[in-house]
């Protein structure tokens, strides 16, 4: 099997969508055929698969090829441009499938090509808003269109709901590869970044925004003014960094590589994903993220949401130690009882990263060909 997997972005970048985009293909690699298609700018030299590898710290087994806008322009308009160039790119060729996230491209290759098409996707999407709902609804219909891999159950319940049949729904968790990392003393990592070593250090990783709902940490980090906090992720001085910059016992870091970013997270006590409902259900960008299974590999503590996207991989006082949503009397005493919890903390941290050991990316990559192929045997 020949699968082009089409993304419309530029790669290398920070965001995480790109770090899961590559551990996908380069596991997916190992199995079959697959072509990457992505943009470039005919104005910069595109970026070769040493550099790749490097960058993402992957063997990235798949071909590499690029769509090249003239110049920069409005993203909305390079998007339109890029799933057009790419259909008429594949239109001729010998792939027997086009894999993407991207829903212009979608549109594009069932317009303009006879391929079948696999679409990926984090969100929610039919129930995003009224033109969602439409475009899936008709999608489930499309005989080209033949079905959806999902990162969770909660966004694969809005696919249900429009008329897509269970059996062209997969939900494929995010995973984790421990070999890709190393062990290092929570306490050379610590000094290596002037830390406290006498503090329980809290840390979230991530997009640095307050959209993400990072003004509850700012919260936190009052409210317990002898604990530490860390925030990993800023690319620039925005209102997080503006709100925190004169709170003492909050540190916020720039982007970091994945090893650096790893090695914290096992430095800390508690890692942090925000208890609220704002990123999935009012910004609309978050589902289940994927650090939720970067953390649960760490072995440290997770404190967030009892929402239940994130209740599909974690449990109450088993590998988390989750509170109710936008909940902040709640917030406040639960992350109380964790701190002084010494024994729930090592409790709920190592059964979480157990449970991340055979969560690995070739292990999806195997399921998710086994979903596809059966559309062509």
């Amino acid at each position: 099997m020949k699968i082009a997997f089409i993304s419309d972005q530029f790669f290398p970048r920070t965001s995480a969508d790109s770090e899961q985009i590559i551990s996908s293909l380069s596991a997916l690699s190992k199995l079959i055929d697959v072509t990457l298609i992505s943009a470039g700018y005919s104005s910069k030299p595109n970026i070769k698969t040493f550099e790749l590898e490097k960058y993402y710290g992957r063997k990235c087994s798949f071909q590499l090829e690029f769509i090249n806008h003239l110049f920069k322009n409005i993203r909305g308009l390079e998007k339109l441009s890029f799933s057009v160039k790419s259909a008429f790119r594949t239109k001729s060729s010998n792939y027997d499938l086009v894999y993407t996230r991207n829903i212009p491209v979608v549109l594009s290759i069932l317009l303009f090509t006879k391929l079948p098409v696999i679409f990926e996707s984090y969100r929610p999407w039919p129930s995003r808003n009224i033109f969602s709902k439409w475009l899936f609804k008709w999608l489930s219909g499309h005989p080209r269109f033949l079905g959806v891999v999902l990162h969770s159950s909660y966004a694969k319940s809005s696919f249900v709901k429009v008329g897509f049949k269970e059996k062209d729904l997969f939900v494929a968790h995010n995973a984790f590869d421990f070999s890709l990392y190393e062990d290092k003393q929570p306490s050379v990592v610590r000094r290596a970044f002037d830390l406290p070593e006498d503090k329980i250090i809290t840390t979230y990783s991530g997009r640095v925004t307050m959209k993400k709902g990072l003004g509850r940490i700012i919260e936190l980090a009052k409210s317990f003014p002898d604990q530490f906090f860390l925030i990993i992720g800023s690319e620039n001085h925005g209102e997080v960094e503006n709100k925190a910059k004169n709170i003492k016992n909050i540190r916020i870091l720039g982007w970091l590589d994945r090893k650096t970013v790893f090695d914290l997270l096992k430095a800390s006590d508690i890692l942090y994903i925000p208890p609220t409902l704002m990123a999935r259900d009012v910004s609309k960008n978050t589902v289940l993220p994927i650090k939720t299974f970067i953390y649960k590999a760490s072995a440290t503590a997770i404190f967030g949401p009892a929402s239940k996207d994130i209740e599909e991989v974690l449990t109450h006082k088993k590998n988390a130690y989750l509170v109710e949503p936008d909940n902040w009397n709640e917030e406040v005493q639960g992350f109380k009882e964790l701190v002084e919890k010494v024994d729930l903390r090592k409790q709920i941290g190592t059964q979480a990263s157990f449970e991340m050991k055979t969560n690995t990316w070739d292990k999806r990559a195997e399921e998710i060909l086994g979903f596809i192929s059966k559309y062509f045997n």
